[in-house]
């Protein structure tokens, strides 16, 4: 499932994520190594890096802004309209008796977000040697967050270079778009906010 179109760099905040990275330096290289001078200048490089835009305004309708990140050793990407930020989160309370990708979850802000390990669903090895990044997505508030290893950068996609993602079957075939050129997943963002398996029944 396709997400609806919508303008692109809308919603992603990009002051958010570089105030984010500039504060989470610690995880993104060895500041001992480096005077504060020169950390603080890759920091913020990085940080545009992150926030830079195509600058070739594209037609949504053939294209697809997507936010590049890793889990263990592959490459994922979502539409950048389903991602609200990037968090470090210095604690997670786990959550007893349910299913091992549901690793917790985290105050946001207030907010209590559930964490979700993708990888496990998807049966992926993550890093375990890294400090936990937690990518948060949602519409218009946050829905849950995904554990990711770093985030890359973000690009444009033509749609339409899309292909089948190799070696996907099953159910979880349906939370993917395609497959980018370079082997990067792109997972449909209104598909996997759709899943209630990356839902916590509060029912009973």
């Amino acid at each position: 499932m396709i997400a609806a179109d919508k303008k692109l760099t809308k919603t992603f905040d990009w002051d958010a994520a570089k105030r984010r990275l500039e504060e989470s330096g610690k995880t993104l290289l060895d500041s001992e190594s480096l005077p504060p001078e020169q950390t603080a200048k890759i920091l913020d490089e990085r940080a545009r890096e992150l926030a830079r835009v195509p600058d070739q305004t594209l037609d949504n309708r053939e294209t697809l802004e997507v936010v590049r990140f890793r889990i263990g050793n592959e490459e994922f990407a979502i539409g950048s309209e389903f991602v609200l930020e990037l968090t470090f989160p210095n604690s997670i309370t786990p959550i007893p008796q349910l299913d091992p990708h549901f690793v917790g979850v985290i105050n946001l802000r207030g907010e209590v977000t559930t964490v979700i390990d993708l990888g496990k669903l998807l049966g992926i090895s993550a890093d375990d040697e890294q400090k936990p990044q937690a990518l948060v997505l949602g519409r218009d508030r946050p829905e849950f967050a995904i554990l990711v290893s770093g985030i890359e950068h973000v690009v444009a996609l033509r749609r339409d270079d899309l292909r089948e993602p190799m070696g996907v079957t099953g159910g979880y075939r349906d939370l993917m778009l395609g497959c980018s050129k370079d082997g990067v997943l792109v997972l449909g963002g209104e598909a996997l906010l759709g899943c209630e398996e990356l839902y916590v029944d509060q029912s009973e």
